[in-house]
């Protein structure tokens, strides 16, 4: 089995925590974005991934490789311009064509969908393309997708264009497809979208695009306001492989560190090796350390992700704020829905930032 993980976007909705690096490779419980989307794919089966590439390309390739850590071969498609998630897959055709029926995955967001049960109806129904749902939330804006009682998807963000018929139920993309090598047919040459541009023509030509309707957790992390909830999320549901060995306390999690006897925790936390906690300080409300962070005394955190080695100084308090790597907080400062960067580099609008001793903040 096969899959294509779309990671070549800019990651402009992620700015300023992309400004040097794509978004698959933000730490995720201090672990790359992308590690657990392709660990995702291989627990189902997949042997090999395409990954294709654009913005940042190498902080990509030095976190996944070969992807021999992963148990995967790995090949990438470089796409010096951007050409959108049909015209990226369209690319990426040698290298999936003979593969069978395969996955194409976005690489900005988690589930725990299970991606054997998708496939087996996928290939039941004999669909061209199958499209893994969520249930609709009318809070969020996503456009959504409408499918009837047979699970047949009728139209994609209303294309092609039709009226509501009884049975049909709205629901949101979450990102997975599972699809037929003739779906490259299909798929025109250059720059398209394939929910926009490839299954609208192909619905209204009467072909087989089903959905398979995921209920359980499913998290977008498009944005840094999305990263911070999802992170937390996925901390909170205590169910990501890679931290069942490390739990210490029923949500509280320690990756070989010592903490003092006088820090006060409220679940989920989870704390990075080589970290160092000075005394009195508290975390709260879902807190994630990197590797080699350093707490100062007296400080308190709550709902806040903290990269590796940044250091927060003496007493300061941070609630539902990113503070990311080489950033010093300056001690005694109180802080809420703040991103913490460290001075310097080439940040683009620099009119939205603030300085904050040696470092730059601005809102999440």
């Amino acid at each position: 089995m096969i899959a294509m993980v779309l990671a070549a976007g800019m990651g402009e909705r992620m700015w300023p925590l992309t400004e040097d690096r794509a978004k698959p490779s933000l730490p995720l419980l201090n672990r790359p974005i992308i590690a657990h989307t392709l660990e995702h794919l291989a627990r189902h089966g997949v042997k090999e991934a395409v990954i294709n590439l654009h913005h940042q390309p190498e902080s990509i390739r030095g976190i996944v490789g070969d992807g021999s850590r992963l148990g995967l071969k790995i090949q990438y498609s470089d796409e010096p311009i951007i050409l959108g998630t049909g015209g990226g897959l369209k690319k990426a055709e040698p290298l999936l064509r003979g593969s069978g029926s395969f996955f194409m995955v976005n690489s900005d967001s988690l589930s725990d969908c299970d991606l054997t049960a998708a496939l087996k109806k996928h290939r039941e129904c004999g669909a061209l393309a199958t499209m893994v749902l969520t249930p609709l939330d009318p809070k969020a804006a996503y456009s959504p997708v409408e499918m009837d009682d047979r699970d047949r998807i009728a139209r994609i963000a209303g294309r092609p264009p039709g009226d509501p018929r009884p049975g049909e139920g709205r629901y949101f993309f979450s990102g997975i497809h599972v699809l037929e090598p003739e779906i490259f047919d299909a798929i025109p040459a250059g720059k398209c979208d394939i929910n926009r541009d490839v299954y609208p023509p192909l619905l209204a030509a009467g072909r087989s695009i089903r959905g398979y309707v995921h209920t359980g957790f499913w998290k977008e992390l498009g944005n840094p306001r999305l990263y911070l909830e999802g992170t937390l999320a996925v901390l909170k549901g205590g169910k990501d492989a890679s931290i069942g060995p490390l739990r210490a306390l029923d949500g509280i999690y320690l990756d070989r560190v010592t903490v003092p006897a006088d820090l006060s925790l409220e679940p989920p936390v989870y704390i990075g090796r080589g970290s160092t906690i000075g005394g009195r300080c508290a975390l709260q409300g879902g807190v994630v350390l990197g590797r080699q962070a350093t707490l100062g005394k007296g400080c308190s955190l709550r709902s806040t992700l903290v990269w590796d080695g940044a250091r927060i100084g003496d007493g300061a308090s941070l609630s539902e704020c990113i503070v990311t790597s080489g950033v010093f907080v300056p001690p005694g400062v109180s802080l809420t829905g703040k991103i913490l960067l460290r001075a310097g580099g080439r940040q683009k609008n620099r009119r939205k930032i603030e300085r904050l001793g040696q470092c730059w903040t601005l809102n999440l």
